[in-house]
């Protein structure tokens, strides 16, 4: 066994040993979890700032800026589907540094910077699906003439094109899947503004 593997194998296993002492400490309150994605941190500023231009306006140039903050995300961070058997929340500066994270930290950057764009609708879902797994990615409406047909879900962890899951929210939610497996229900969505945990 190489170093690396040995390195890795000692990481998981100290994580496991001390996996307790860190669900203690990474538990946020709602509050807590809403700041997260408020889009006020520093590094989402200054992220959204080379892509905001002169002139910058929500409803016209939105789109635009947004199409480049998801191929940043989408290609300079990597998805990291890790099974730790801990809970923990990276901050924006911490996803930046580590150029990876898992879905529901890219989620919350994503939705982070949607909302320093001046997205108010942007929001996480956390949802379960067939497989009984949990997946998170990005909802919002965005601005135009018709909203019925503006309903998008970006998901990072997944490298699709910025409109492939954009038109009206049934149909939208009905195409969605993640490692094929569609959504069978939301568990919790939140943003900023709103916290909403879905009860069986």
């Amino acid at each position: 066994m190489g170093n690396a593997e040995n390195e890795l194998k000692l990481s998981k296993f100290l994580l496991q040993k001390y996996a307790d002492i860190i669900n203690e400490r990474e538990r946020r309150t709602i509050g807590e979890i809403k700041e997260l994605v408020d889009g006020k941190d520093l590094s989402i500023q200054s992220l959204v700032q080379d892509f905001r231009g002169a002139g910058y306006s929500f409803k016209e140039n939105y789109f635009e800026a947004l199409k480049k903050v998801f191929e940043l995300v989408k290609n300079e961070i990597e998805f990291v589907d890790a099974d730790l058997g801990i809970n923990y929340w990276l901050t924006a500066k911490e996803v930046l540094e580590a150029r990876s994270a898992d879905d529901e930290d890219l989620a919350v950057f994503l939705c982070a910077a949607m909302k320093a764009l001046g997205d108010d609708s942007a929001e996480v879902i956390i949802a379960e699906l067939d497989d009984l797994k949990t997946h998170a990615f990005v909802a919002t409406t965005l601005p135009g003439k018709d909203p019925e047909q503006n309903f998008l879900i970006l998901d990072p962890a997944q490298g699709h094109e910025i409109d492939f899951y954009k038109g009206t929210k049934a149909d939208v939610l009905k195409k969605y899947s993640f490692q094929k497996q569609k959504i069978k229900r939301f568990l919790y969505r939140f943003n900023s503004e709103k916290y909403e945990q879905f009860l069986e």
